[in-house]
């Protein structure tokens, strides 16, 4: 198996007949495939059928495999990448011709070429139909060479790519590429769950360096609003979109008309629909099932459930093989979390649940050591009930350490340590009772239920991280109805959390949009990301489908020891 590789493809090339192709090449390159069209024609609509063709056949056969199509090496593009192997059609190039192709690509390549013969491809090689690259010339996009586009481009899919691959064969000389920033997130499905700006761009760049784009022909910038630099200069003479941005961009090019700008000639791409991504398991998913438009929004819900980063194997962790294997299960108030930990518990006895906020109302019970700390510090008179034994009164507490952060860093100096000392407490008798009486030898689970477990640390103890997101104003709208709390206290409580965990991170909240691998971000605490944000339905396929994963990493762990 190789991790990369160039795929030599003819002008005339069909879809079927790229097909069978790339369901040979799937099998022996695993990451990486660059497509090569030599002795191509160098006009407009050859290309974007080209590349519509390649990407689209690339989305239904190996969606798995990063496909990039070179541009065709001139004045404009000057492709120049590394793979590890060459593959083409025996009956189309000779090796000589092949070789002086490869070597304007990568003049160092001394690998050997694999040559697909018709015995190892699918019988329908041979056959036509109507997606075949057309050469006829076209001369209407001539005079275009200022060209600009937008996007979130999270996840960058095929129809991405194929986005950019127009935008860069029309700008001769100038590519905008507007990545939008957070401003223009929050709106979006999981929007916390959206790459970073700079994570974003910076793949961006990426692939428009390896089809051949000169760096010096794109500009990447932040698109804070719908129209970006288009709306205030005249420069540019096209934009690029789909289908279903035409509309803003028929308001851009009236915005352009009142300040006297030339109106942008409109370039639509078609959609690539796939079927990869299907939520037939989850049935009341917030996608409509027959809709198989390619999209961010998709991606990013499928990635619910799953491990986003190797679990920890760090000092703090215990991974001895009877050692209960600990979850830490955090997030806002109104997430879920309890909901969440109930139906894990319910799909297995070998998943215990720990409720840390139960367990810090039971640190400074009265005649504890912790509620003797408390009295000590704060003052009997100011946070507890008048009668002996004098019981912590919450809401006094509440009102004195919330209006200052100094005290609530007082009281979690006392309390978090008491706590912790009790879920030791609780998972070494969990680790015993597995070892007397668990003939099946399964590995005790155990979701730590711990809003601040972030803030507290607790996090390093854990194997992994679950962390529960959802908009900031569902959260608002749960809390004011369980807790009867007005819209004002309920948004308090959360901003209030919110900051304590952007402390933490050194930058972002629990809803803030575009975080994921900002490195900063809750986001990138969590092994797991799930969200209840829809029906329960939808909530319990994504606890099966984490329960699932987890039970294979637990098996993978016993048998490794």
């Amino acid at each position: 198996m190789y991790g990369s590789g160039l795929l030599i493809l003819p002008p005339n090339v069909h879809s079927r007949k790229l097909s069978s192709l790339l369901k040979y090449i799937r099998n022996i390159v695993n990451e990486k495939l660059f497509f090569a069209i030599p002795q191509s024609p160098s006009n407009f609509i050859f290309w974007k059928k080209a590349a519509t063709l390649c990407y689209t056949t690339a989305c239904k056969v190996c969606p798995s495999l990063n496909v990039c199509l070179l541009l065709p090496p001139s004045k404009y593009f000057k492709p120049s990448v590394k793979f590890d192997i060459v593959i083409s059609s025996e009956s189309e190039f000779d090796r000589f011709w092949i070789l002086n192709e490869v070597h304007n690509i990568d003049p160092l390549y001394d690998n050997d070429i694999i040559y697909a013969t018709k015995d190892q491809l699918e019988s329908d090689f041979l056959l036509t139909d109507d997606h075949v690259i057309n050469t006829f010339p076209n001369k209407s996009h001539e005079d275009i060479s200022r060209v600009c586009l937008g996007g979130t481009f999270d996840r960058l899919h095929y129809g991405h790519k194929i986005l950019l691959t127009i935008g860069a064969l029309l700008a001769k000389k100038h590519l905008l590429v507007g990545v939008t920033c957070s401003d223009l997130l929050s709106s979006k499905c999981l929007s916390p769950l959206i790459f970073s700006w700079e994570k974003r761009s910076r793949i961006v760049q990426s692939f428009l360096s390896d089809i051949g784009v000169q760096s010096k022909v794109t500009q990447i910038v932040r698109l804070s609003d719908k129209f970006g630099p288009p709306g205030y200069s005249a420069e540019f003479d096209c934009i690029v979109a789909s289908s279903d941005s035409l509309n803003t961009c028929e308001e851009l090019n009236e915005l352009r008309r009142t300040k006297g700008f030339e109106p942008l000639k409109i370039e639509l791409i078609d959609f690539i629909y796939s079927d990869r991504i299907s939520f037939n398991e989850c049935k009341s998913c917030p996608f409509n099932s027959s809709d198989f438009k390619l999209c961010s929004s998709k991606l990013r819900f499928n990635e619910l459930g799953n491990l986003l980063k190797p679990v920890n194997n760090n000092t703090n962790v215990d991974n001895s093989p009877c050692s209960p294997y600990l979850i830490g299960l955090t997030g806002p108030s109104g997430s879920g979390k309890s909901s969440l930990a109930k139906r894990l518990k319910n799909l297995s006895e070998q998943i215990h649940i720990v409720d840390c906020d139960r367990l810090g109302h039971e640190a400074y019970t009265a005649g504890t050591p912790c509620h003797q700390a408390l009295l000590s510090h704060f003052g009997r008179e100011n946070i507890a009930f008048p009668e002996p034994p004098y019981p912590i009164d919450r809401n006094l507490l509440g009102r004195l350490v919330f209006s200052d952060p100094i005290l609530l860093n007082d009281l979690n100096s006392i309390v978090w340590p008491e706590i912790l000392r009790k879920i030791s407490t609780i998972v070494k008798e969990i680790k015993y009772k597995a070892l007397e009486h668990d003939r099946d030898h399964k590995r005790p689970v155990i979701i730590l239920d711990a809003a601040v477990l972030l803030q507290a640390k607790w996090d390093k103890m854990c194997h992994e991280v679950w962390l529960t997101i959802l908009p900031q104003s569902e959260a608002q709208r749960r809390l004011c109805g369980r807790n009867n709390l007005s819209p004002e206290a309920a948004s308090e409580r959360l901003e209030r959390q919110a900051s304590a965990v952007a402390q933490v991170t050194g930058g972002y909240t629990w809803f803030e949009a575009g975080q994921y691998h900002s490195y900063k971000s809750p986001i990138d605490y969590a092994h797991v990301v799930l969200s209840t944000e829809w029906d329960p339905e939808c909530t319990q396929y994504q606890v099966e489908k984490s329960w699932k994963a987890l039970q294979q990493r637990l098996q993978s762990t016993t048998t490794t020891q």
